[in-house]
């Protein structure tokens, strides 16, 4: 795991960082408007620098992360699983009872099921019910 980063809400001045990101892990969608990220998404800072970011979507009974992209050179560094942390935790404490997800990934596949997240097959989807970080945490509201 890095030291001194920081998870933190997205602004849209990270837009562009946020596309590169996107791009080298082959997940942006071409043609959509990137003017405005509203409040959905969230980054990983390391020493100033955006290295990480997910979208993270309010729903009843859940939520949904998407997009989950880190910088090739920090692959392996522990960014991924803080951003699935800061996710968990502001949809628990937003309500949700847990989230979808997808992925073709084939490493995260398989750690998946081994943590017992239900995988649809061909389409990639899993669904996490119970919070693994989540708990105990105040119900705040984490958008501040």
């Amino acid at each position: 795991m890095l030291t001194r980063t920081e998870a933190r809400p997205a602004r849209n001045a990270d837009i562009p960082f946020i596309m590169d990101l996107l791009s080298v892990n082959d997940l942006l969608v071409e043609g959509l408007d990137w003017s405005d990220i509203g409040t959905d998404w969230w980054v990983t800072v390391h020493h100033g620098a955006v290295i990480g970011c997910v979208q993270v979507l309010m729903g009843k009974p859940l939520g949904v992360v998407n997009c989950l992209a880190v910088d090739p050179r920090f692959h392996g560094s522990g960014v991924g699983v803080q951003l699935i942390k800061t996710a968990e935790i502001i949809l628990g404490a937003m309500g949700c009872d847990g989230y979808l997800a997808s992925t073709s990934n084939e490493l995260i596949k398989n750690k998946a099921d081994r943590l017992g997240i239900t995988d649809l097959g061909e389409v990639n989807i899993f669904v996490k019910r119970v919070f693994r970080y989540a708990k105990d945490t105040p119900k705040n509201d984490y958008r501040h």
